[in-house]
């Protein structure tokens, strides 16, 4: 796309070089502008692929915190039978070698309450067992969903990255161009309207209307900013909108030959 770059400025009319040069920065930022917009457009393509894919992340992530959670819960549980059932075995000799009735009704006792623990946590280890081959399988199957969606959404994230690449190859040509243009620009006068630009992102430099009204919000200039400004070689930010305003003096009129 060829951009006219050359300063919209009305005929018949006294303009000084550094107006000239920022008004083709202006112009330089509207492409860039438009550019941006280009790109800023691709963005919800680019979040929608995002988003299914961290869905199905997630997915993995939860599932594989939920069987490390069961895993770690199912080693403390066997690190506990051993105990139990080391503890059971020894109630059961202290049962067999028992010779007085006391000694036996605690000792069966004993044995008793430590099989039950053994069979309670068997049970419980049983439990976790299961829940670890299911959760197994469903990470499996989560593990096969994130594999297919990042492999469906391949062509189209190529796709996008090349449209990407791009609008960024053309973005660097014009902000290049745009730092050139800037070159005649002074850097106070550079920074001002910088400043307002950044905070508008659209046109900030206006001429001022025949009657010294702002070209933007049409509030009039104060009197006794209206004889400097007539001279044309001052830009300088309207009161009441803050854009930039210049004034471009007639040409002089031809003598007669």
């Amino acid at each position: 796309m060829t951009v006219d770059h050359r300063p919209d400025l009305p005929p018949g009319g006294v303009v000084n070089t550094e107006l000239k040069a920022l008004l083709i920065v202006q112009q330089d930022d509207e492409v860039i502008r438009a550019i941006e917009a280009r790109r800023d457009a691709l963005a919800p393509r680019l979040a929608t692929l995002d988003k299914a894919r961290k869905r199905a992340a997630d997915e993995v992530s939860r599932t594989e915190g939920a069987l490390e959670r069961e895993l770690e819960k199912h080693r403390a549980i066997e690190s506990r039978l051993v105990d139990h059932r080391i503890r059971h075995d020894k109630n059961v000799e202290v049962l067999n070698s028992a010779q007085k009735l006391k000694e036996v009704t605690a000792a069966a006792a004993q044995v008793e309450a430590a099989r039950k623990l053994v069979a309670d946590e068997e049970s419980e280890s049983l439990a976790i067992s299961r829940r670890i081959v299911d959760l197994r399988n469903a990470l499996a199957v989560h593990r096969e969903v994130l594999e297919r969606t990042s492999s469906d959404q391949e062509a189209a994230r190529s796709t996008l990255a090349a449209e990407i690449a791009v609008i960024e190859k053309e973005l660097g040509v014009a902000s290049a161009k745009r730092n050139k243009s800037s070159e005649g620009v002074g850097k106070s006068l550079l920074s001002k309207y910088d400043r307002v630009q950044s905070r508008r992102r659209t046109i900030v430099v206006f001429q001022l209307h025949d009657d010294f009204s702002c070209g933007s919000c049409d509030t009039s200039i104060p009197l006794q900013r209206r004889l400097p400004m007539s001279t044309g070689a001052i830009i300088e930010p309207c009161e009441g909108c803050g854009c930039l305003l210049y004034y471009i003096p007639a040409l002089p009129a031809a003598v007669p030959g």
